[in-house]
């Protein structure tokens, strides 16, 4: 039985969640606020599971009051606005639900927690292989693995794909997708470009191939990235 949290301003909107939970024989539903503050002390005291929080909130939004928990559960995120999926990415958010929200996607949204719960209960939890970014008022999702590289321009990314005739532009700076991909998967080489180390094909002392792209490796992120090729070729 998952515990599961309810936050929403609108009371129609937590109504109708409460009785989809209701429906949903692995949810246990242990309360629901319109006010996020108000449901600090059953959050902190340890015993949710899941929250269903809605991002756009008058005084705080729900991606802030997330931010600002010390523990946190796992959490779905509902909205109106799909443009505000990309700020929940930073905190691997087990899905996005979009108003009006169906049932159905409700359910298969618990059932990813649930099997992800099942996994981690187990020690069987694995890195999530793909993440959502809005693209055109659109959310998409994009996987880990089809990444080629990162390229950064001041306050937007490139980020190129496997088979891709285009890049996806992204009004997100290299910086922030610096911090927030896996640096085991994921390292800089250059203040423009940020590779997925399983993606390289040939390493010389400047530059990197990635298929038909060359791209440079700066003195100031050449030592660290060294340090990762050396550890791998052992």
């Amino acid at each position: 039985m998952i515990n599961c949290l309810l936050i929403d301003d609108e009371p129609l909107a937590l109504q109708l969640l409460g009785d989809f939970v209701q429906k949903t024989p692995f949810l246990n539903l242990v309360g629901k606020f319109e006010d996020p503050f108000q449901a600090l002390p059953v959050i902190e005291s340890g015993g949710v599971d899941l929250i269903f929080l809605d991002i756009r909130m008058p005084d705080i939004t729900g991606i802030e009051f997330f931010r600002s928990l010390v523990s946190k559960p796992e959490v779905i995120f509902t909205t109106a606005y799909s443009e505000y999926a990309i700020d929940g990415f930073e905190l691997k958010a087990m899905d996005y639900l979009l108003k009006p929200v169906s049932y159905e996607k409700f359910v298969s949204a618990g059932n990813r927690v649930k099997e992800y719960l099942h996994r981690k209960a187990g020690g069987q939890t694995e890195q999530r292989e793909y993440f959502f970014i809005n693209v055109a008022h659109k959310l998409q999702k994009l996987y880990y693995r089809d990444i080629l590289y990162l390229e950064g321009y001041k306050d937007y990314t490139k980020i190129y794909l496997v088979n891709a005739t285009a890049p996806i532009l992204i009004l997100h700076s290299l910086k922030y997708f610096e911090d927030i991909l896996d640096r085991n998967e994921f390292i800089r080489i250059h203040r423009s470009y940020i590779v997925p180390i399983g993606k390289v094909d040939t390493v010389s002392r400047k530059a990197v191939k990635i298929e038909s792209a060359v791209l440079p490796v700066s003195d100031n992120y050449r030592e660290a990235f060294f340090e990762v090729v050396d550890r791998l070729a052992k």
